[in-house]
């Protein structure tokens, strides 16, 4: 199980309560197209504005390998906190679910995408194992995966 103190802006969780992707960190969005006036509505009250709208790459480790994940129509959203994936929407997507104990593992068509670790006293949230991206670097592509969401 993870801590709540081991969360920040910069993690990615996995969310059962969330119908879209919504990043707050831009350093994930490969591509973007900009928004005004347009919103979302979190925590069942309040609007939070949307800057725009693209594509999210982000580098998951699994036990033996690496997997870089794409993610599309992802909302970018900088005063979120922090970054969304939806569970629905993957399950929309054909991604299945396995529950072990604290932590689920998602697959598509047979292939493991990433492990996700319930955090304490939500329920509903999970983080995502990511490797953190260091802006400006490039990363070598062999020998990893790639899977498109």
């Amino acid at each position: 199980m993870v801590s709540n103190n081991t969360i920040s802006s910069t993690s990615i969780l996995l969310d059962y309560g969330v119908t879209l992707y919504m990043f707050t960190s831009w350093e994930h969005f490969t591509t973007y197209i900009e928004f005004s006036n347009k919103f979302v509505i979190v925590d069942s009250h309040n609007y939070v504005f949307i800057s725009g709208q693209g594509l999210v790459l982000f580098l998951t480790k699994l036990l033996d390998s690496r997997l870089n994940i794409t993610l599309y129509d992802v909302l970018y959203i900088p005063h979120l906190g922090v970054n969304l994936v939806s569970l629905g929407t993957l399950h929309r997507q054909g991604v299945s679910v396995k529950s072990f104990d604290n932590e689920l593992i998602l697959s598509k068509d047979n292939e493991k995408l990433f492990r996700a670790s319930l955090i304490d006293l939500t329920g509903t949230l999970y983080h995502i194992q990511c490797i953190a991206l260091v802006t400006g670097t490039a990363y070598l592509a062999s020998g990893l995966l790639s899977m498109c969401l």
